[in-house]
């Protein structure tokens, strides 16, 4: 209880001190810098002050629990790169509708190259077994044109299911 009444005796006498030292200060451009700064030197004895509180310094941390972390940066990673595949099939998909190439299927294949980094490193795309070799390889050429060299581009036939 001592130390409670020593903490809000020395409070009370630093806002007197505080008060006075402002009532000394003139009216100039300054005026705004030294409350900054008085106002400062208030806070950080007040904060002082608190610390010699014994029922503040006495908590212990010991008796909290040890949460578990879960880390959820691979299942994010996971996600994203799914996310960076479906773009670019999804953008295939249109290119070659658009052009008139009918498919089967478009797979991506993508990667993660260590933090924060997914690429694109190959596209097949899988045609009908009707579908002429010239007409797929025109499709697998309109496709590398559209990503750029990095990305590899093929094409394959598979028997049509049903």
């Amino acid at each position: 209880m001592d130390s409670i009444k020593s903490v809000l005796f020395n409070i009370c006498l630093l806002a007197v001190t505080t008060g006075i030292i402002k009532m000394l200060v003139p009216d100039n451009k300054f005026k705004s810098q030294i409350s900054f700064l008085i106002s400062c030197i208030f806070a950080i004895n007040f904060l002082c002050g608190i610390d010699d509180i014994s029922i503040l310094s006495d908590f212990s941390f010991d008796n909290l629990e040890v949460v578990e972390v879960v880390d959820f940066s691979d299942r994010l990673s996971e996600e994203a790169k799914k996310e960076a595949a479906k773009a670019v099939r999804l953008r295939t998909e249109k290119l070659l509708s658009d052009n008139g190439y009918a498919y089967e299927k478009i797979y991506v294949i993508a990667h993660i190259n260590g933090a924060f980094s997914i690429s694109i490193s190959e596209i097949e795309i899988a045609f009908s077994i009707a579908e002429s070799k010239e007409r797929a390889q025109k499709a697998a050429e309109l496709v590398s044109r559209e990503v750029g060299s990095d990305i590899t581009v093929r094409y394959s036939f598979i028997k049509k299911e049903g």
